[in-house]
C-alpha cells in the first residue's frame, strides 16, 4: 500500500506541474520520479542512477529512430507529399465518400507526420471539399481526427508507440503489424458511427457550433503558406508514399525474416537495413531525394533546422517518461499494481486502458500519458499472460479517451475549422472517444487469438 500511495502522488504532483505551474513535462516527470524513489526507500543516489539508466538505455535505442522520423515528416509536408497524397484519394473515392478520402489520407500520412501538422495541411482540402458537396465541415473535420489520430496513436515511428513497444520489448515490425491491424478496422468502424452522429438532428449545429477566430486565423495562414504547395510542383502519388513505405516496408523486412529463420540468424544485410534507426534514416533520404528537384539544399537544410525543435522536445520527453517508468519498475509497483488488479478481478488490458485515459484527461499529452502507462505496466508483464504487443495497444489506445481542451489538437481541430469549443468537442472529442472505444473491444477480441 505505501508503494500504491507514493505512486499516486507521484502521478498527482507530475500533474499539477504540468497543470497549473506550467512546467516543461520532462522537468515534471523528471522531478516525480525523484520523489517515487526517494519517498518508496529506494535511495536518493539509486534514484537518480536508475533514472540516469533508464533515460540512456531509451535513447540508446530510439534517438536516431525518432530523431530522423521527425525530420522526415517535416520533409513530407514541406515537399507537398500530403497534398499529392490527398488529392489522389479523393480522386479515387466518390463524391459522396470524400470525406472517407481525406480520413484515409490522414491515416496513412500520420504514420510519419505529426497531427498538428497533418490537420494544417489537409484543412484547405478539408474546406474545399465541404463547399463542393452537402457537408458541413464537421464531416471532414471528424474523418481527420479518426485517420490522423490512429495511426499517430497506433503506429511507431511517432514516438509514443514507438517507446511503448521499446519499453515493454516488443519488434517494432509487430508492433507497425498490430497497429495497422487494429487500427483499420478501428477507423471503418468509427468513420460510420461518426457520420450517423453527424446526422443526428441538432447534433452538429453550424449556427451554435461555428466561428471564426480571425487572429487564430492569421496564424494559421502562415502555416499554411509554408506547407500548402502549387499544384504543379507536388510529386506524384507513387512518389509520395515512398517516404512513407520504406522504412515500414524495411523494419517488417526484419520481423518477417525472424519469423522464418526461427532460430537461424538472419542475414547481415536485413538485420542492418531493418534496424529501425537504419530504417528511418532511409526513409528521410527518400524524402530528401523528392525534395531536390523541388527545393534548394538551403530551403531543405533549412526545413531540417525546424524540425530539430521538435527532436529536441520529443527526445527528451520520450527518455523522461522512459527514466520515470524505470524508477517505477524499481521500487516494485509491479507486485503491488498485479495484486490490486487480480483483487478486483480486472483484466490486465481494462486496466492499462483505463490508466491511460486517466492521465490523458488529466494532463492532455498523449505520449506522456502512454510512456508513463507502459512504465507502469513493465513490471507486472512476468505475473500476466497478456501479450505485451496486447499491453501497449490498450495503453495507447486509453490515450485517446477524453481528449478535451487541455490537450493542443483539440485547439488545432476546433479553431482550423472554424469551431467553437462546443464545436471542437463534437469534431474532436467525440470522434477520439469513438476511436478508444472501438479499438478496445478490437483489442479484447484479438486477445482471444493471440
Amino acid at each position: 500500500m505505501p508503494v500504491l500511495l507514493s505512486l499516486f502522488i507521484t502521478i498527482a504532483l507530475i500533474i499539477v506541474l504540468i497543470m497549473k505551474v506550467r512546467m516543461n513535462a520532462a522537468v515534471a516527470m523528471f522531478l516525480g520520479a525523484l520523489f517515487m524513489g526517494i519517498s518508496t526507500g529506494l535511495g536518493a543516489v539509486e534514484t537518480v542512477s536508475t533514472l540516469t539508466k533508464g533515460f540512456g538505455g531509451t535513447m540508446a535505442a530510439l534517438g536516431y529512430s525518432v530523431g530522423f522520423g521527425v525530420m522526415m515528416g517535416q520533409m513530407i509536408a514541406a515537399t507537398g507529399c500530403v497534398q499529392s497524397i490527398a488529392n489522389t484519394l479523393v480522386k479515387i473515392f466518390s463524391k459522396d465518400k470524400s470525406d472517407y478520402a481525406l480520413g484515409t489520407t490522414g491515416f496513412i500520412v500520420s504514420i510519419p507526420v505529426f497531427y498538428d501538422v497533418g490537420y494544417v495541411v489537409l484543412m484547405p482540402l478539408a474546406k474545399t471539399l465541404s463547399k463542393m458537396s452537402d457537408k458541413s465541415i464537421a464531416f471532414f473535420a471528424g474523418a481527420l481526427t479518426l485517420g490522423l489520430g490512429l495511426t499517430h496513436t497506433f503506429v511507431p515511428p511517432t514516438p509514443g508507440p514507438m517507446t511503448g513497444a521499446e519499453l515493454l520489448g516488443i519488434d517494432i515490425g509487430m508492433m507497425i503489424l498490430w497497429g495497422l491491424i487494429i487500427g483499420i478496422p478501428t477507423f471503418l468502424i468509427a468513420m460510420v458511427i461518426n457520420r450517423k452522429l453527424l446526422t443526428v438532428p441538432g447534433y452538429f449545429d453550424p449556427e451554435k457550433h461555428m466561428e471564426v477566430d480571425e487572429e487564430y486565423q492569421k496564424q494559421q495562414k502562415a502555416m499554411e503558406e509554408e506547407f500548402i504547395k502549387d499544384e504543379k510542383t507536388l510529386p506524384p502519388f507513387g512518389l509520395a508514399v515512398l517516404p512513407i513505405l520504406t522504412p515500414i516496408v524495411l523494419i517488417l523486412l526484419g520481423t518477417v525474416a525472424k519469423a522464418v529463420s526461427g532460430d537461424q540468424p538472419i542475414p547481415a544485410v536485413i538485420s542492418f537495413l531493418s534496424d529501425k534507426s537504419i530504417a528511418m534514416l532511409a526513409g528521410l533520404l527518400v524524402s530528401i531525394g523528392i525534395a531536390l528537384p523541388r527545393m534548394n539544399l538551403k530551403e531543405i537544410e533549412g526545413e531540417i533546422n525546424k524540425s530539430l525543435t521538435s527532436v529536441g522536445t520529443v527526445l527528451f520527453i520520450t527518455g523522461t517518461g522512459a527514466a520515470l517508468g524505470s524508477v517505477i519498475q524499481a521500487c516494485g509497483v509491479g507486485d503491488a499494481l498485479l495484486k490490486v488488479v487480480e483483487g478486483v478481478n480486472m483484466p490486465p488490458i481494462l486496466f492499462a486502458w483505463l490508466v491511460a485515459a486517466l492521465l490523458k484527461v488529466a494532463q492532455g499529452s498523449g505520449t506522456v500519458a502512454m510512456i508513463t502507462t507502459v512504465g507502469m505496466m513493465v513490471p507486472m508483464m512476468a505475473g500476466i499472460t497478456v501479450n505485451p504487443v496486447l499491453i501497449a495497444l490498450a495503453a495507447f489506445s486509453g490515450t485517446l479517451m477524453g481528449a478535451h481542451v487541455n490537450d493542443s489538437a483539440f485547439w488545432i481541430t476546433a479553431k482550423m475549422s472554424n469551431m467553437n469549443t462546443a464545436g471542437g468537442f463534437r469534431a474532436y472529442t467525440i470522434p477520439c472517444a469513438i476511436n478508444a472505444l472501438v479499438s478496445l473491444v478490437l483489442i479484447f477480441i484479438a486477445s482471444f487469438f493471440i
